[in-house]
């Protein structure tokens, strides 16, 4: 039993990290490798976050606010950490898109490629998720104001919206439960479905045949 499952870890890590690349994968490609630059970013964005919560307080706009203003105006390069937060996550988003378009014009998400496809997708709203939760920790005006449509739009849903609200939001939009939960989805909950579903997805590039030519 051990050793079944031993050959599976080391073909899962074979299928990620291949013993061997073929020439034409090698280089420079004309999409600009869009998938690992996507990763890339999303790593960044690990790294960069770690730091901002080291700063950042959860709760009500006010306390949230007066934080990011901290970081932003007391703490050493706590500016230029919080702009290349920003800036990676506009980058991540930018590229997930762009690696989705190519996907549809080289036709790589027909069979064998089809599941990937699904779980690119929902990278896609992962990343989109990502950024939106992000937007609503700044705390100011606009931030809440987004924070109140997006409850609204959760608890349109059909039959579950009141659930859907209380496991996003934990309750009402104005409450510091709600930047709480909010402040949870951004930096635990999201970011682990991302890295778990990117590595899903790596395999899976490995697993089908490699990448889709012509790109």
């Amino acid at each position: 039993m051990g050793g079944a499952r031993g050959r599976g870890f080391r073909d899962f890590i074979k299928h990620i990290h291949p013993p061997k690349v073929a020439n034409s994968t090698a280089g420079v490609l004309p999409t600009l490798c869009l998938g690992g630059l996507s990763f890339f970013f999303f790593l960044l964005l690990l790294v960069t976050g770690l730091l901002l919560m080291l700063f950042y307080q959860p709760g009500s706009p006010a306390v949230a606010y007066d934080s990011l203003t901290v970081i932003q105006d007391v703490v050493a390069f706590g500016w230029f950490v919080r702009s290349v937060h920003k800036w990676a996550g506009q980058a991540m988003v930018f590229t997930v898109v762009l690696h989705l378009v190519r996907v549809v014009v080289t036709g790589a998400y027909r069979p064998p490629r089809e599941f990937n496809w699904v779980i690119g997708v929902l990278l896609l709203l992962f990343t989109v998720l990502l950024d939106f939760t992000g937007y609503l920790l700044i705390g100011d005006a606009t931030a809440r104001h987004a924070l109140k449509v997006a409850h609204a739009l959760a608890g349109e849903v059909p039959l579950a919206g009141f659930a859907l609200q209380l496991v996003l939001f934990g309750g009402p939009p104005d409450a510091d439960l709600a930047g709480v939960r909010v402040y949870l989805w951004h930096c635990m909950l999201l970011p682990l479905l991302v890295a778990v579903f990117s590595f899903w997805h790596f395999y899976r590039v490995r697993k089908d045949g490699g990448v889709k030519w012509p790109l």
